[in-house]
């Protein structure tokens, strides 16, 4: 059940329109704010271990690359849900990056991440990525209240 909501969602986020700003957070949202973090998660990584010379770059670009359609998908949804806020989507997308531009930076942690772009890299179904995505950011670092059902 679990999946099917998960898949529906990333599905989502490539098949609607153009979403008008919203004032709560609802499941489109905060799968796009979970994809984009795990992005910018994965680039963090990515340049601290470039920086500790070890570099996962190929397989952080060929992530995106297959799976470009769904992040750019996600980056619209939210750039259209702080659309009614001056520089909001900037001053979200300046914390993420402060967030996962320190931390942990050895060659075991840099293999690791290596593997699990590697991975997305090779498998680019929807579901493949989305397990990933929620299984790393099980919440996302997002401003709002959750939307709640009528």
């Amino acid at each position: 059940m679990r999946r099917c909501a998960l898949l529906a969602a990333l599905l989502g986020l490539v098949v609607s329109g153009p979403a008008q700003a919203r004032a709560c957070l609802d499941t489109e949202v905060l799968t796009a704010a979970r994809l984009n973090e795990f992005a910018t998660m994965m680039m963090g990584v990515s340049l601290r271990c470039k920086a500790a010379g070890l570099d996962i770059s190929p397989g952080y670009d060929a992530m995106l690359t297959a799976h470009r359609s769904i992040f750019a998908a996600a980056d619209r949804r939210l750039r259209a849900f702080f659309a009614g806020e001056r520089r909001a989507f900037d001053i979200y997308s300046t914390k993420l990056g402060n967030r996962y531009g320190g931390g942990a930076t050895d060659a075991a942690n840099c293999q690791r991440f290596e593997r699990v772009a590697q991975s997305l890299s090779a498998n680019v179904s929807v579901a493949a990525l989305g397990r990933v995505v929620f299984a790393m950011v099980t919440q996302p670092h997002i401003d709002g209240e959750i939307c709640t059902k009528p």
